[in-house]
Formats: C-alpha cells, structure tokens, sequence
C-alpha cells in the first residue's frame, strides 16, 4: 500500500472505479495541507501539519494494511492502530474540551485522515474490520493482563509449595512431598502430550513408530500418576496405623535415603518438566484453536489477538509501578499513569472514532464510496468552526477548502467512474482544479468584503443584515460546486 502516487488508481489494484484521480487529488490534498498549516500558525503552533500528520498517517496505514491477507501485514495494522490510532483518536475527541481552539486542532486532524483515507482508498466498508480488530486487540491486552498475573500467582504459588516441599526433614513427609511432585508432574506431562503437535511435526513414514511410542509414554505416565497416588495413600494409612513412628531410629539408612527424595537436586528438575511440558501444551493449544481455520477474518482475528497479547506487557508494567510506588514515589506513579491511561481509554476512543464512521455511513450521513473526501470536508469545516474567534478570513478559507475538496474529489471519482482508467484526464483536472480554486479565492475575497463592511461600515445593521451578509458568503463559497 502507498499513501501517494498516480499508480493507486489503476483498476489492478483497488478496483473499477477506484479512489479519485491522482491530479484532482493532489490539488485538494495541497488545499487541506495549506489550510492546516495555517490554522496552526494562527492558533500559535506552527507545528501543528507536521505533529499531526505523524499519527494520522500511521493510523491510516494501519487500516489500509487491513486489507492485506499475510500475517504480518494484519499485525502490524493493528499494532499501529492500538498505538498511533489511539493518539489520532484521542486527538479528535479530547482536543475540543482543551482551553484555546482545540476544536480547530481536532478539525485539522480528521481533515488530514480523510484526505489519507481517499489516497489509501480506505471507503466505509474497511472502517468496520479496523473497529472490530481494535475492540479484540483491547480484549486481549486485559485478558492477557489478568491470565499473566494468574499465572504468576499460581506461580508464586507453587514456588512456595515446592520449597515447601524441600525444606521438609521428616522420612515421612519427604516421601510423601516427592510423590505429590511424581503424581504431578506425570499429570502434567500426560495431558500436554494430547495438545502438542507431535504427531504432526514428525515425518510420515515415521508416524506409525512415534505414535507407538507416545501411546507406551502416556501408560507409563498414567501408571506412574496412580502409583504415585496409591503409595500416598498407603503412606497415610501406615502414618495413621503408627508403623513408622519410629522409622528414623531404628533404621537410620533408610530414613536418610527417604529424606534425600525432598532435596532441591531431586525435586526442582521434576518440577521443571511439568512446567516446560505444561507451558509448551498450552501455547500449543491457543495456537491451534486461533488457526483452527486458516482464512481473512481468522488471520485477522489472531493478528488482532496477538498485538493485544504484546500491549498486555507495558499494561503489566504500568500497573507494577503504581502498586509498588504505592502513591508516593512520583516517578513510577507518572509513568505508570502514562501507560496505563492510554492504554485503557486509548483503544476504546480508536473504537468509537471508527465506530462513529461506520454508525454515519449506515445511516447515509457519510458515502461509502466518497468517505475519505467527504471526512475531509467535514474536518475543515470543524477547523473553521474552531477558528472563527481567531480570524474571520481563515474561517471563510477553511470553509473555502472544505468545498473545494468535495468538488476536486466527486470530480475525480466522476471521471474514474465515466473514462475509465486508460485515458489520460490530467489537463481536464487540471482546468476544472484551477477554475475551482479561482473561484474559491475570489468566493473568500468577496465573503472577507462583506464581513469587513458588516463589522466597519455597517456594524450598527440588525442581525438580519447580518444573516443576509453570512448567507450570501455562504453562496458564494457554494460556487464551485458545478455539476
């Protein structure tokens, strides 16, 4: 996928009709480029293009890479949309309740996203996967959150368990220790051979003899686990009957070699292969279960599942931080808030952004084939909104560019949809993209002349004066739209 160049429109790759023609497109690309810039000078970040093309250009890779089948591809779709997509969406939602015109800042980013939309040729039937991938990526960075802090519970668990085990001095409750690790462990072993794919891996002539071979492995396992569990029994009967009451006097060299089965050397390897065995069973199962069927939405949902298994990590380590600073150390408590907040409201504003889109789109607010175009539009008309306290000729230019992307836009789609792709339309763009800005320009001199008149000479008319000034500048601003 490529953000820019003519060769997007070619039928080979997005289509028939395809996204606008590369030179109308160009003309209102550089509209919304020169109309962002200067909204930032005027509201005093002069930084403001290129501080926000960074994430909404990301995030717009990120939903276009969507629409690539590889593993890879949908991974990192995701990964840049639970990161430079939460930034964008953020952005647009919190910016307006920002003191300053943070409106005009949050006009400007949905602007550049739909200008980056209608280069990707992102229409409105890609922006429901990007939302529902978000919402399963956030699903899964919590759930791995809570399973790897279970897990390391039961870890810890276990840990102490099993030092438990090896601190004990007794004859009797070292063998009794050992067995319970035995019985365990066989378990443990036994029920990973059913997920591991051993099997699958092997050659196939030699399937026949491992499977062989696996099948005495699981009697061994399942007579070890019941003998191991048989002889604890045993050992609680004699424990209870008083027979080894005096095991440890009267035979010394026995009660030392039941006493050395405790030992850390002993138990600890024991405990290491049930582990391994356990946590190679368990990867082998949520694998085979994410690529049970291996098709679009499956490797989509499983690229989504995985990106959100690896935010669970910085997740884990912001929580860390704020409970072992405990709300007193003000480092750890800042950096943990700073990852832990986005994280957690971030995916959730990505969401309801795209979303919002698919809502807007189902109802006929938004067109699904002319969606990038149309939010851009829509954004500059949000900037000059948020302008308008700031410079009444920026606002009228705002409104200027809104109108005249949706023209140079519709016009390209047109010519797409009629011509075709074959023939060349530069210089037909090209006339009807300099007649539509020359007469955007000249819409904005005149509807700056009224407003200075209503404000200088005529600043004592009525709000009807007044209305009558705003409408005429209105229809001027229209005038570009021709059929």
């Amino acid at each position: 996928m490529s953000l820019a160049g003519p060769r997007l429109d070619r039928p080979s790759a997005i289509g028939d009709e395809g996204r606008p023609r590369a030179t109308s497109l160009w003309i209102a690309t550089l509209a919304v480029v020169v109309a962002v810039g200067l909204v930032g000078v005027a509201i005093g970040e002069p930084s403001l293009l290129p501080t926000l093309g960074l994430p909404v250009g990301l995030t717009v890779a990120g939903v276009g890479l969507l629409e690539r089948d590889g593993f890879v591809d949908q991974f990192v779709a995701h990964a840049l949309l639970l990161t430079f997509g939460t930034a964008f969406a953020l952005i647009v939602l919190l910016a307006p309740f920002v003191a300053g015109p943070g409106l005009a800042v949050s006009g400007c980013a949905l602007a550049l996203a739909g200008v980056g939309a209608a280069w990707a040729d992102i229409g409105g039937e890609k922006l429901k996967p990007a939302a529902t991938g978000t919402v399963l990526g956030y699903v899964s960075m919590l759930a791995s959150a809570a399973a790897v802090t279970v897990l390391l519970g039961l870890g810890y668990l276990g840990t102490a368990v099993v030092s438990g085990i090896t601190g004990v001095s007794s004859p009797i409750g070292s063998l009794t220790g050992f067995l319970v690790v035995a019985a365990g462990t066989a378990g443990v072993v036994r029920l990973s051979l059913r997920w591991l794919p051993i099997l699958e891996l092997t050659p196939r002539r030699r399937r026949p003899v491992v499977e062989r071979r696996l099948a005495t492995l699981r009697q061994y396992l399942t007579w070890t686990m019941s003998g191991a569990i048989v002889a604890i029994v045993v050992v609680a009967v004699l424990v209870l009957g008083g027979v080894t009451a005096g095991l440890s006097a009267s035979q010394s060299v026995l009660a030392g070699g039941l006493e050395a089965l405790s030992s850390p050397i002993v138990v600890w390897p024991i405990v290491a292969v049930g582990a391994l065995s356990a946590a190679a069973g368990a990867v082998a199962l949520v694998l085979r279960r994410l690529t049970r069927e291996v098709d679009a939405d499956t490797t989509r949902q499983t690229a989504a599942v995985v990106a959100g298994f690896g935010f669970s990590v910085p997740f884990l380590f912001g929580l860390v931080l704020l409970i072992a600073s405990n709300g007193t150390v003000l480092g750890p408590v800042l950096l943990g808030a700073a990852l832990l907040i986005p994280l957690l409201i971030g995916p959730l504003a990505v969401a309801f952004v795209l979303g919002g889109g698919v809502v807007c789109i189902a109802l006929g607010i938004l067109p699904s084939r002319a969606t990038g175009p149309a939010i851009a539009a829509a954004g500059l008309v949000v900037a000059a909104i948020g302008v308008a306290g700031v410079s009444a000729l920026l606002a009228f230019g705002c409104i200027a560019a809104a109108v005249l992307v949706w023209d140079l836009s519709t016009f390209g789609l047109g010519v797409t949809a009629e011509l075709g792709h074959l023939p060349e339309t530069r210089r037909l763009e090209l006339f009807h993209g300099a007649i539509a800005v020359g007469v955007g320009i000249a819409a904005v001199a005149v509807a700056t002349g009224l407003e200075f008149l209503r404000s200088g000479a005529f600043a004592g008319v009525s709000a009807a004066g007044a209305a009558f000034v705003v409408v005429v500048g209105v229809l001027l601003l229209l005038v570009p739209l021709r059929g």
